[in-house]
């Protein structure tokens, strides 16, 4: 399943090592999910990850989690965004997540937001989850 992690789950997934937001980031290390990004994407996961605050929150060094934000940069299925269909949000964030979804075939958008994405995802068809959601969308086809 070709899916793009939204910064509202990437940073619950480094912080704690439970949890469905770190269930799902796991799937993708294992590549039982492939994850979708462009060069901005990455730049702003490193930018909200390696905070002070946020290593601080996670308990981890910044070597560690960089260690595994390159991980998920190697084995992420890189998109180039030919087109921006912008603007979809009031959040240019937003935006730059919907660009990377629409432009890379994404089946699901994984947030916490999904009040922000729901609706201007839809003309895509692109799914709109939360982690759980998606957990339990995966169990059910097992």
């Amino acid at each position: 399943m070709r899916v793009v992690i939204d910064t509202s789950v990437l940073i619950p997934a480094l912080r704690s090592g439970s949890g469905a937001a770190a269930e799902v980031l796991r799937l993708v290390l294992r590549g039982e999910l492939v994850a979708l990004m462009d060069y901005k994407l990455a730049c702003e996961y490193r930018e909200v990850a390696l905070r002070a605050e946020q290593l601080h929150l996670s308990g981890k060094s910044r070597a560690e989690t960089a260690a595994i934000l390159d991980a998920l940069e190697a084995i992420g299925d890189p998109v180039f965004v030919a087109f921006r269909y912008r603007p979809l949000s009031a959040d240019a964030d937003d935006d730059m997540v919907l660009d990377v979804a629409i432009n890379g075939n994404a089946e699901v958008i994984l947030t916490n937001n999904t009040r922000h994405f729901r609706e201007a995802a839809a003309p895509f068809h692109v799914n709109v989850l939360t982690p759980a959601e998606l957990l339990n969308r995966i169990r059910k086809r097992r």
